[in-house]
């Protein structure tokens, strides 16, 4: 019997976002503990999320830790050139959490909204996902 898969939806790809944003954040905890600026965390926070994706990308075919915990794979196998600019994009995307032009979150919020939701509605993936080539995660489909 050949297994199923399907597409991720914006709230699975949501999801492993911040599953994806937590584990690093872990990894930012120790750096609280030097003198360092917010404006320092926040590029250290932005370094740690991109080496996350290049670690990634040589020790697990690019599956991120949220894409282990929800079990979704990349729908094919996807160049290493791609899995990069993904990487790069994904780390410029993720940033917007960080930085506001009028209130915090609104950056955030604009990319989600504008950007990567509509970008999944007509394409089936984020726009880095889409820009990167067409990459796109699926998840097994349970049997009934």
């Amino acid at each position: 019997m050949k297994t199923a898969f399907r597409e991720t939806n914006a709230l699975e790809k949501l999801f492993t976002s911040l599953i994806n944003t937590a584990v690093v954040f872990l990894f930012l905890l120790p750096f609280l503990w030097f003198d360092l600026s917010i404006q320092e965390l926040k590029w250290v926070f932005i370094g740690l999320f991109l080496l996350e994706n290049l670690l990634s990308i040589l020790i697990s075919d690019y599956r991120l830790p949220g894409m282990i915990l929800q079990n979704t794979h990349w729908k094919q196998a996807y160049s290493k050139p791609q899995q990069l600019l993904h990487a790069l994009l994904y780390t410029a995307s993720f940033s917007t959490l960080l930085f506001w032009v009028w209130i915090p979150g609104d950056l955030l919020i604009l990319n989600l909204l504008l950007l990567q939701l509509p970008c999944i509605l007509m394409t089936g993936t984020t726009l880095h996902g889409w820009l990167s080539g067409g990459m796109v995660d699926v998840k097994k489909i349970r049997p009934h």
